[in-house]
């Protein structure tokens, strides 16, 4: 791609010399030179999950060229494998010494710029994907989409009809979600949990459903008849998986690399923004090594920005950004933010008689329980795997509740750190529902409360779908642009006010195709 760099400074500090093996900067005993650069873009997009990734993919299909800066490593390109839970390697954690799984993390780490990431606050950790691809890479694939009635609650300017009959199956079509197969969930050994889960549950008189991914179940197949190698049934996921998972590296920006319009800087950490006299953007952003040190300062200067960070990614910008450099922003921009109702919670000696959940187990989940419909208990719960290489007789579960008390988001100016308002009384709902479904599921079935997993077998800090924090039509327009500014667009999670009622990552691919669109063709990149 054609664009201008200017070295401006050459030598900024002495710590050790970098080479270049496969786009991956090794650290080695020589002096070594720090460059700061200026680069000059039409277009930028921050971070590749699912909002940037269909930003990319759209923009350049309009002939458009486009930046997109990722501060986790591009995984392909640079040849390094993913490894799986019960042997963590390099892709287990960014910048840790220890693995950060949230179970047995009982692993030493060299530092390495791995796939999954901690934030911590004081009630609550948030787990998120690092890597061209962002949380596709490290989630476990389920694409629900929600029910329309929950959507439409959520969003209620939105044509919820043109969303499930366009943008939904569209998202599905491109993101290749499909289903397994009956015959095979009943006969396959490593979903002997899915099984179990769901007839527990049917005896304790909850609905369950089979629960649609992005993982090639034709693939996992052949898996089970070791034709190819294997990756759901060899423990992989949370840290990545080898083969099999349609993650968006494979799907909407593979397709956009094949335009020849897209160029893809990763190991580029955003760090703040500046709002120019022109109404265009400069991007202070670190060029890392794979073991976090910089190798480069870059400013880049660009026209039209789209920030796709993830929720706390573009709300760390945002907010950073206005406390040191006045960036405007709107007095929503923190506000509306929400875990998607997370709550886990989990069964000890469940059929310990009887092969309890099984020895080996899938890491793509299958199966859920609908309790939606519950006025007093309303929840889904994903029924999740725990491959832990033998049988613990104990089943998993996410829950995911509506978010009847939304927390902020804010920024400490003397920490330098985001500060999260969230605490027990904005789970205390979700926690109500989980006594109520795991007691109906020992009722029911036996067990006990899982204290094996959690603190009095409820884990109410747990988070794998922050949302919210620039809800659209609130902090931004009706399509994502931000409030106060002409060339400043938001197209991730952040859209999304709290809560969605499942996995967020179908409604946030959809979303986003329905803003870009929309933006594209009000000529808003030209």
């Amino acid at each position: 791609m054609d664009r201008k760099r200017f070295i401006k400074t050459s030598v900024l500090a002495l710590s050790g010399f970098y080479f270049l093996y496969s786009d991956i900067f090794q650290a080695a005993q020589f002096p070594h030179i720090v460059t700061e650069e200026t680069i000059e873009a039409p277009i930028i997009i921050i971070g590749s999950g699912y909002g940037g990734a269909v930003s990319a993919l759209r923009l350049c299909e309009a002939g458009k060229k486009v930046i997109l800066l990722e501060m986790g490593l591009h995984w392909e390109k640079a040849g390094i494998p993913y490894s799986n839970l019960l042997k963590p390697g390099k892709s287990s954690a960014w910048l840790k010494k220890k693995t950060i799984a949230p179970f047995m993390n009982i692993f030493s780490l060299t530092p390495f710029t791995g796939t999954l990431d901690r934030l911590e606050f004081d009630n609550i950790s948030i787990w998120v994907g690092r890597g061209v691809g962002g949380g596709s890479l490290v989630n476990g694939g389920m694409a629900v989409t929600p029910k329309e009635s929950y959507f439409r609650e959520v969003f209620p300017d939105l044509d919820s009809e043109k969303f499930y009959n366009h943008y939904f199956p569209l998202v599905r079509e491109e993101l290749k979600v499909n289903v397994i197969d009956e015959q095979f969930l009943k006969d396959c050994p490593y979903y002997k949990f899915t099984r179990v889960g769901e007839e527990e549950a049917h005896k304790a008189g909850f609905k369950t459903i089979r629960v649609p991914n992005v993982y090639d179940f034709k693939y996992m197949e052949k898996e089970y008849r070791n034709e190819v190698p294997r990756s759901a049934l060899n423990t992989e996921v949370i840290y990545g998986n080898n083969y099999g998972k349609n993650s968006l590296d494979k799907t909407y920006l593979k397709k956009a690399l094949e335009t020849g319009n897209l160029e893809i800087l990763d190991l580029h950490k955003a760090d703040h923004i500046q709002l120019n006299d022109d109404k265009s953007y400069t991007v202070t952003t670190q060029h890392i090594n794979t073991s976090g040190q910089v190798l480069a300062h870059k400013t880049f200067h660009c026209k039209k920005l789209i920030l796709s960070a993830g929720t706390m990614g573009t709300l760390q910008l945002l907010l950073k950004s206005n406390t040191i450099n006045n960036l405007p922003i709107d007095e929503k921009v923190g506000k509306n933010w929400g875990n998607n109702g997370n709550f886990m919670t989990g069964r000890n000696w469940v059929r310990p008689l009887s092969g309890g959940t099984g020895s080996k187990q899938s890491t793509i989940p299958v199966g859920g329980i609908d309790n939606w419909e519950d006025p007093e208990h309303a929840f889904f719960t994903e029924i999740a795997p725990l491959p832990m290489g033998m049988d613990v007789a104990t089943a998993l579960y996410l829950l995911i509740n509506r978010v009847d008390k939304k927390g902020e988001v804010t920024f400490d100016k003397t920490n330098q750190a985001l500060q999260l308002n969230w605490n027990e009384s904005h789970t205390a709902k979700m926690k109500e529902n989980a006594k109520y479904f795991v007691r109906k599921m020992n009722n029911a079935n036996g067990g006990t409360r899982s204290h094996f997993l959690f603190n009095n077998g409820f884990g109410a800090d747990i988070c794998y779908h922050p949302l919210g924090g620039c809800v659209l039509g609130e902090a931004t327009d009706a399509f994502g642009k931000l409030k106060g500014h002409e060339n400043l667009y938001v197209l991730d999670g952040s859209l999304i006010p709290g809560t969605i009622g499942v996995n967020p990552f179908v409604t946030i691919t959809a979303i986003a195709e329905y803003c870009i669109e929309h933006l594209i063709n009000q000529n808003e990149f030209t």
